[in-house]
C-alpha cells in the first residue's frame, strides 16, 4: 500500500489532530518498508560522485577545533542525512533518526492519543494552518483559532512547515507543556503555552441533515490500518444506506489523506465496478491503473462534495474521479495539489526515511500539483470570522444544490 497525505467542518476535528492524528498522513501503516542497513547509506558518500574528501574535513574540523567539545558522531551522522534528505527540497521526504521514528510510529497508530486538540492543514501559501479547534481542549481553552499559521514550536522553526514533522513533535505524554507560537490571520503573532491531553477522533462522522440530506465526513482515509478503516467505511455507509437519503454531501474539507487503496474502496462506493479512479507512476516513466472494485448502492443518490485548501492527496483522487465522471458537483476553495505518493523505509538502527517515490493522476491523466489543484466546480469561500459564528457558506450552498 502507499499513502498519501499529505478544512474545516463546524462540529468535526480534522484527520490531523494535533493531538495530532496527523495531517498528511503518509504512511500510516508503513506500506512496502523496506529494511536497510544504515552503513549502507553512509557508504554511499565517496560514490556517485560525492565529495567525500569535503566531508570528512568539516567532520575532523568539528572534533579537532569546534570550541564545544564533546561532540556526538551519531548526532553528525544523523544530521548529514538530515541535510541531505532535507536539501531535495521535498517537504513530503524527510528523514527521522530513531527517536523521531518512535515519536513518528506513536503519532500514525491509532486514534486515541495526547495532544492539544487541533486538526492541521496546508493553507494557500503551503503554510501549516490549524484547521479545527476541538471543544473543551488546551487549544479551545488558550484561545487558538481557525486560520491560525504554525511559526514555531518549542521555540523552533525548523519542521514546522511539513505537518509530519509538527506532528511527531506535538505529540507527547499527557500533562506534559509545549509551546506553540502562531501568526493569526490579521497578522499578529502569539505565544501559547499548553499541556497535552487525551484526545480522542474518529475518521468517519455521519450527520442527518434537513431535507433528507446525509453529511458524509470523512476526516482522513486512514485508521490504524487500512483494513480498519474499510470496515469503518462500510458500517457508516450502512447507517447512510438506512437513512434513504434524498441527497449526500461528502465533505472532505480538511482531509490530508492517507492510505491510497482507501480512496479507491470508497469510489466504489458512488462510482461503477471496474471504474477507474487514478493511476501512479513511478520514476521510470510505468504506470498502474486503479479500478474500483465494487459497485455499492449509492450509485444514483445526488451528490455534493465540499473541499478546500486543506483537502489533500487521497482525498483529492476521490475527489477528482467523481468530478472527471460528473458524479458529484465539487464545492468549496481550490485542493492542496499534493499528487505525490511517499514510501517509508525503514532502518535496522530504527531510523527512518520518508520518501517521495510516485505521482498519480487524474482518470484523465493530468498530475495533481499545487499549481494545478483541483478546482471546484462552484468556488464558495468560508472565512474564519463567519466560521466561528458557526456560518457554513459551503455546506449552506451544499445543501441548496441538492
Amino acid at each position: 500500500m502507499r499513502n498519501f497525505f499529505n478544512q474545516k467542518h463546524l462540529n468535526i476535528i480534522l484527520a490531523l489532530i494535533i493531538a495530532v492524528a496527523i495531517g498528511y498522513w503518509v504512511g500510516e501503516n508503513f506500506p512496502q518498508t523496506s529494511y536497510v542497513p544504515v552503513s549502507a547509506v553512509s557508504q554511499g558518500l565517496s560514490s556517485n560522485g560525492v565529495n567525500s574528501s569535503l566531508f570528512n574535513n568539516v567532520w575532523n574540523l568539528i572534533h579537532t577545533q569546534y570550541f564545544y567539545p564533546n561532540v556526538s558522531n551519531v548526532s553528525l551522522d544523523y544530521g548529514a542525512i538530515s541535510g541531505m534528505v532535507s536539501s531535495l527540497g521535498d517537504p513530503h521526504t524527510v528523514f527521522y533518526d530513531p527517536s523521531q521514528a518512535q515519536l513518528y510510529y506513536k503519532a500514525v497508530s491509532g486514534n486515541s492519543f495526547a495532544g492539544i486538540g487541533v486538526s492541521l492543514g496546508y493553507n494557500k501559501n503551503g503554510q501549516v494552518t490549524i484547521e479545527q479547534v476541538l471543544p473543551n481542549t488546551p487549544a479551545k481553552k488558550a484561545g487558538i483559532a481557525v486560520g491560525d499559521t504554525i511559526v514555531s514550536i518549542n521555540g523552533k522553526t525548523s519542521g514546522v512547515s511539513n505537518i509530519n514533522n509538527v506532528v511527531t513533535v506535538v505529540r507527547g505524554k499527557q500533562g506534559t507543556p509545549i509551546t506553540l507560537t502562531l501568526k493569526t490571520d490579521t497578522g499578529s503573532v502569539v505565544t501559547y503555552k499548553l499541556d497535552r491531553e487525551s484526545v480522542h477522533v474518529s475518521s468517519i462522522y455521519i450527520k442527518q441533515l434537513q431535507n433528507g440530506i446525509v453529511d458524509i465526513e470523512i476526516l482522513r482515509f486512514s485508521d490504524n490500518s487500512l483494513t480498519q478503516w474499510e470496515n469503518d467505511f462500510k458500517q457508516k455507509m450502512g447507517q447512510v444506506i438506512a437513512m434513504h437519503p434524498k441527497g449526500i454531501v461528502l465533505d472532505l474539507r480538511g482531509n490530508p489523506g492517507g492510505f491510497f487503496e482507501a480512496a479507491i474502496y470508497a469510489a466504489g462506493e458512488f462510482l461503477p465496478a471496474n471504474t477507474l479512479v487514478a493511476k501512479q507512476q513511478n520514476r521510470n516513466g510505468t504506470y498502474n491503473e486503479f479500478y474500483t472494485s465494487y459497485q455499492g448502492p449509492l450509485q444514483s443518490t445526488p451528490m455534493v462534495i465540499l473541499v478546500n485548501g486543506g483537502t489533500a492527496s487521497a482525498a483529492e483522487i476521490l475527489t477528482g474521479a467523481m468530478q472527471y465522471y460528473h458524479r458529484a458537483t465539487v464545492v468549496g476553495e481550490n485542493t492542496y495539489g499534493k499528487g505525490t505518493a511517499q514510501n517509508v523505509f525503514t532502518f535496522s538502527n530504527g531510523s527512518l526515511l520518508i520518501m517521495t517515490t510516485e505521482h498519480w493522476l487524474l482518470p484523465s491523466g493530468r498530475w495533481i500539483t499545487p499549481q494545478h489543484p483541483i478546482i471546484p466546480n462552484i468556488k464558495v469561500s468560508l472565512s474564519s470570522k463567519e466560521f466561528s459564528k458557526g456560518i457554513d457558506t459551503q455546506l449552506n450552498k451544499a445543501i441548496s444544490l441538492l
